[in-house]
């Protein structure tokens, strides 16, 4: 997938071969280094978004480390390796910049930049009342191509599905946890079922439109 791996130090960096910029340099010269104490950070006049990786749920005492492990292995790394497939496989998802761990003996911390999307999540349109009828089908008919690419998503919400400000079209991101494999039936329903999941528990829940959702993954022809 002409992913660089390059080590500086204790660290290995990580980017496609074709990014255009000089990748190398703006590591060395600390253009994305931030304090990295939040999960999520604009950068770069908020043309860029870091995601610094924290642990949740029952391994959150160990807060961002992980145990010590292959590269390719790595949370940053998995993440990136499936944005830089999907992004030049022309799925609608952020194009990936850089990723990054740094090694101690014992754990990792890792980091992820990607370009930032001129747009607002499922939830904020919700909120906002501002969803177009028709943005349900699209939302379908996304998740449909993801699975075509054989991802499975690793928490399908209406916090990672992205909405345009202007076009309308449709995003999906954050496929940390999610992973390459041939999508049956049982992967399908357990992505949709999410998504419903997160619409019930933030009360935006309608059957109407959660199934225009569903017509519009089926719209696709095998």
């Amino acid at each position: 997938m002409n992913i660089i791996i390059k080590k500086i130090n204790n660290q290995y960096i990580f980017y496609d071969k074709d990014i255009g910029i000089n990748i190398e340099e703006l590591f060395l010269n600390g253009d994305f280094t931030t304090d990295e104490v939040l999960n999520v950070q604009w950068i770069n006049d908020n043309k860029w978004v870091k995601k610094h990786y924290f642990r949740k749920g029952l391994m959150s005492c160990l807060n961002d480390k992980y145990v010590v492990g292959k590269v390719q292995n790595t949370r940053s790394y998995k993440e990136f390796a499936i944005l830089n497939y999907l992004y030049k496989s022309n799925f609608n998802t952020c194009k990936p910049i850089i990723g990054w761990v740094t090694y101690t003996y014992l754990y990792y911390t890792a980091n992820l930049i990607t370009n930032s999307l001129p747009s607002y999540t499922l939830q904020e349109v919700l909120s906002s009342n501002n969803m177009k009828d028709e943005c349900w089908k699209k939302i379908g008919i996304e998740i449909r191509k993801m699975h075509d690419l054989n991802i499975y998503h690793g928490d399908l919400n209406i916090t990672n599905i992205m909405i345009d400000k202007e076009s309308g079209s449709i995003s999906i991101l954050d496929f940390d946890k999610s992973y390459f494999r041939k999508i049956k039936k049982h992967h399908i329903k357990s992505n949709l079922d999410r998504l419903k999941r997160s619409l019930i528990k933030m009360n935006f829940y309608n059957e109407l439109q959660y199934k225009k959702i569903i017509d519009g993954y089926k719209s696709i022809s095998e």
